[in-house]
């Protein structure tokens, strides 16, 4: 597994896809146009997969394509996204503890996630972080719902940023495609990664749409 350096497929365009296993750092697909970025796990000298996680402001402003993450991300996770696709996959090691504070420190992202996206689809299948969507005035984020993990309906809404206009609600029928579509998507992926069994996974979270997942849109937009 490598590392790639800061700003990896900045202004990516359509018809450039972009495989990574291991990591990168801060801004990711920047303002992409198209194409594809797909950042999983590598594996290290034992054989183990590890990382697969991204630095700052990844997918700041993409406007159209698709982009993966395997792991985690660093603080402004896709900031001013304004119509790109994203799956981000790192998931919480064990059940949320808030009342520890500093939320920040145990999430898969650590903060300021989503703040004034425009538009776009995201599924999120770990802890969205603390000061997420603020300013989010379009798009549609789908958030893991995962009782044994603390991902309650309450706890995501504690996620929200001060004086974010957006709601957390049960799944509509535009959701469940949308959650099909970027998890099979995703799942691909990972096959072609040789990750078969994480990709059968996937595939039964989606399957499960309703169950596991909430969607956080603008209140102007619920339904």
């Amino acid at each position: 597994g490598s590392v790639a350096g800061g700003g990896l497929g900045a202004f990516n365009v359509y018809g450039v896809s972009i495989d990574v296993q291991g990591g990168a750092q801060d801004g990711v697909g920047k303002s992409m146009l198209g194409g594809q970025i797909s950042v999983l796990k590598g594996t290290n000298r034992f054989g183990k997969r590890v990382n697969g996680s991204v630095g700052k402001s990844f997918a700041y402003g993409a406007q159209r394509g698709r982009l993966f993450v395997q792991g985690d991300a660093d603080s402004r996770f896709c900031i001013r996204l304004s119509g790109a696709d994203v799956v981000i996959a790192g998931e919480p090691k064990e059940p949320l503890q808030d009342e520890l504070g500093c939320i920040a420190d145990r999430a898969n992202i650590k903060g300021f996630a989503f703040e004034y996206m425009t538009d776009g689809r995201a599924v999120v299948l770990g802890d969205p972080g603390p000061w997420a969507c603020a300013g989010m005035t379009g798009g549609r984020i789908y958030l893991r719902h995962w009782e044994e993990m603390g991902l309650t309906k309450s706890a995501l809404e504690r996620r929200l940023g001060k004086g974010a206009k957006a709601v957390i609600e049960s799944i509509d029928a535009e959701g469940l495609l949308d959650i099909q579509e970027l998890l099979e998507a995703y799942a691909d992926e990972l096959r072609k990664s040789g990750q078969a069994d994480e990709a059968d996974r996937m595939v039964s979270l989606a399957a499960n749409a309703a169950e596991n997942f909430f969607q956080c849109v603008p209140e102007s937009e619920q339904a």
